[in-house]
């Protein structure tokens, strides 16, 4: 809802797509610069109370922006320096926000557990946006930047009702630069970990589908703004979809297999995008790519969660969270530059056979992943 409403608010002070394209990165900046910090520090840190500090500190920012905006002193910059102090906060707790699930539930329960977060998630971009743009027509941004800073305060509640301690398991350990590496080293020596981030960095490098989508919109099915919307809603309907179809069917054995399905599957959405003349089909065809990768990232986050020992899952998660962050950014410059050169289409296709190449050549460098199964 922050997000959205500082969106909003920078282009109605500036009226310049430039300063909203620096606004959406001051957003993102933090997960690239402190988000393998903050697994650090769910590794190190009693989980529970990193939770409680990061959420209480995030209130601050919420209610400055609202107070900013009543007395009529915000400017651009207010905007943006706020939301990296919240974006920091955001990205500091959530590592230990994750890692803490395996201890509050059976592992048997853990793939179920990780699905209904993972929905949770999904189910939050497609309301928040709507509550979001309500609360400015109606009352204002400044009611939506109170109701964020207010939306906290239950969180904070919720967290100090658990049971569990928070206490990483193992030896206490101090923040240091070591910590980082004896993450890298964990994930170099896990091949299962190592072949899943894999499989999703090439998904996301060659098969980063939303910056074409107003090409397609425009071009291909000549759908306009609101066939535009349409087109960025279904993936969310997708992916609402393949984590309700994970929850109906509990536990799967057979991790390493789904991700790799899931990964193919998207390439072979991606193509049927591609070859997409109607407006039907492209919506069916984004909303297969949101199912494919709901279920890769459930898949993913599941598996870290039971191969990663607890005094490492931090970090471990962390590292997904990043990774996923970067290759994002870079697979949106692939896809921008591709449908240049080759238009949306063709870009979207040849997106798909390089993808099914690399699933390939993963599953051949690490055949671990195949055969893995979770007890």
């Amino acid at each position: 809802m922050r997000n959205v409403a500082s969106l909003y608010q920078v282009y109605q002070l500036s009226g310049s797509s430039i300063q909203l394209g620096l606004a959406g990165f001051f957003q993102a900046l933090p997960f690239i610069f402190f988000g393998l910090f903050g697994g650090v520090l769910a590794d190190t840190c009693n989980r529970k109370k990193l939770i409680i500090s990061t959420h209480t500190l995030n209130v601050l920012p919420g209610l400055a922006l609202g107070i900013l905006t009543i007395t009529g002193q915000i400017t651009v910059w207010h905007i943006n320096a706020l939301n990296v102090v919240a974006s920091s906060l955001q990205v500091l707790g959530g590592p230990a926000r994750q890692a803490i699930i395996p201890s509050l539930i059976p592992q048997s329960h853990l793939l179920n557990a990780v699905t209904l977060s993972t929905l949770m998630m999904q189910g939050t971009q497609l309301t928040a946006p709507v509550i979001a743009g309500f609360l400015i027509d109606f009352f204002g941004v400044q009611a939506s930047y109170f109701t964020d800073a207010a939306l906290l305060l239950p969180s904070i509640v919720s967290v100090l009702l658990l049971s569990a301690s928070g206490q990483p398991q193992g030896a206490r350990r101090r923040i240091s630069w070591r910590s980082l590496i004896e993450g890298f080293e964990f994930l170099w020596h896990t091949p299962i970990i190592l072949s899943l981030f894999l499989l999703d960095f090439v998904a996301v490098l060659f098969g980063f589908f939303r910056p074409i989508l107003p090409i397609f919109a425009d071009t291909v099915f000549q759908v306009g703004a609101r066939g535009l919307g349409a087109l960025y809603a279904a993936p969310a309907v997708g992916a609402l979809i393949g984590s309700g179809l994970l929850l109906a069917v509990g536990e799967v054995k057979r991790k390493g297999v789904l991700s790799i399905v899931a990964t193919l599957l998207f390439a072979l959405s991606l193509g049927f995008l591609g070859l997409s003349r109607l407006f039907w089909m492209g919506l069916i065809a984004v909303g297969a790519l949101g199912f494919s990768d709901a279920l890769g990232v459930v898949m993913r986050r599941t598996v870290v969660q039971i191969l990663a020992p607890d005094d490492m899952r931090g970090r471990a998660t962390s590292f997904l969270t990043v990774f996923a962050q970067t290759t994002n950014a870079i697979g949106a410059v692939i896809a921008g530059a591709g449908a240049a050169l080759l238009g949306a289409p063709n870009a979207a296709l040849a997106g798909c056979v390089l993808c099914c190449v690399m699933v390939l050549g993963v599953c051949w460098a690490i055949p671990q992943l195949w055969k893995y199964r979770s007890e």
